[in-house]
């Protein structure tokens, strides 16, 4: 195993690594841009301006990772023992090869999704076969970014002064591959369904999958409540400034007329768990099973007791009609007039025993994936390639 050496962020790392967090935040603006534009104006063609965005995104990420492995398989000057051989001729960092499959993966999305379309109408989930495949790309192309900055932390040695840039470029990337899971889950993860334990369950197998490995690869002390504030900025400013600008449906039925992109649901408040489960991983001294039960039980029990009665702020609240809260947004096939449109319904609140129970299940749930993402964690620790 190579050893840890300083500094790890040389001068010639520095663009690719760079390179590579740009094209997470590409894709992750673009598509939460494109999320508002099918609520707001509908699908009207191929090439809207949100999905230039995304794929601009996968662009950058495979030309740098394809400049990465060039240089590094043909320039004299490379160290390749401290690379990935792969076919007996190429060198890479573990991390670009994460991020060429998955620039490769959206690009073959692109056709795929408008003969989607054009074959068969409107989608009707989330999860039709182009938006898997797009998916995919971006979840590869996001752990690659994340391995290829934490190659570079691990061989930063911790006085070094270039070590808090990579933490920074790992926060922003890893607060990306948190929204872009959270948009994943979106028929689960909305105000509509925080009255449901279900809504906590999607929440803490996705939280607690990413945050306490990323928490304990980063070497920060606030890590994952650095994490959790940065998916926050990226979310909320999404919406602040996509409802600056004017769209009108253009898709009918058109129940309601909009004039303005509609913002997406206010973020998770998901930074007062986070900093708890901070301060859990410096004063805790268990070991890892303990240190998930602990983790699951503060996170889910401290969402449960902010979210639930927050909701009921962004959803029945006139103060949360506003550019800051978003809560006036609605869809546009949705009758203005609609009876349970700023109140919820009784079939979206969950009665308290099959609620009680159903977050029982969210802290076992949660228990086994904290398990899995601490080892995750220590994984990646040791990487050096």
């Amino acid at each position: 195993m190579l050893q840890r050496a300083g500094p790890g962020f040389a001068p010639e790392h520095r663009g690719f690594l760079y390179l590579l967090t740009v094209a997470c935040f590409f894709i992750t603006s673009g598509i939460l841009w494109d999320i508002s534009w099918h609520q707001s104006i509908g699908r009207d063609k191929f090439l809207t301006a949100p999905h230039i965005v995304v794929y601009l995104g996968a662009i950058i990420g495979a030309l740098s990772s394809g400049i990465h492995v060039m240089v590094k398989s043909f320039s004299p000057r490379a160290q390749k023992d401290s690379y990935v051989k792969l076919w007996g001729i190429f060198y890479s960092t573990f991390g670009a090869l994460f991020c060429i499959w998955g620039a490769i993966a959206m690009l073959t999305s692109a056709p795929f999704d408008n003969w989607w379309h054009l074959a068969f109408g409107l989608d009707l989930q989330i999860l039709s076969p182009p938006h898997f495949l797009l998916f995919a790309g971006i979840f590869s192309m996001q752990t690659g970014t994340c391995l290829c900055i934490i190659k570079y932390i691990n061989l930063t040695s911790p006085n070094d002064r270039s070590l808090r840039p990579l933490q920074f470029l790992f926060v922003v990337t890893a607060a990306t591959f948190l929204c872009m899971m959270y948009t994943l889950a979106i028929s689960y993860v909305r105000i509509s369904s925080m009255r449901d334990a279900r809504f906590y369950q999607s929440v803490s197998v996705i939280t607690l999958l990413l945050l306490p490995a990323f928490g304990r690869a980063l070497r920060l002390k606030w890590g994952m409540t650095a994490i959790a504030c940065c998916y926050f900025l990226i979310s909320a400013s999404s919406n602040w400034i996509l409802q600056l600008f004017p769209a009108e449906p253009k898709l009918g039925p058109i129940l309601t007329h909009t004039t303005h992109f509609q913002p997406a649901n206010f973020p998770l408040l998901i930074m007062v768990p986070a900093w708890l489960m901070d301060v859990l991983m410096r004063k805790f001294k268990g070991n890892d099973w303990s240190t998930a039960t602990c983790l699951s039980m503060i996170f889910v029990l401290t969402l449960v007791m902010i979210q639930y009665p927050f909701s009921g702020f962004l959803r029945e609240s006139p103060g949360s009609r506003n550019w800051f809260f978003g809560g006036y947004a609605w869809y546009y096939q949705n009758p203005p007039d609609a009876p349970f449109r700023y109140k919820f319904s009784p079939t979206e609140i969950q009665p308290l025993p099959s609620f009680a129970g159903g977050i029982a299940i969210a802290i076992v749930a949660g228990t086994l994936v904290s398990l899995v993402s601490l080892q995750w964690g220590k994984w990646m620790l040791r990487i050096r390639r």
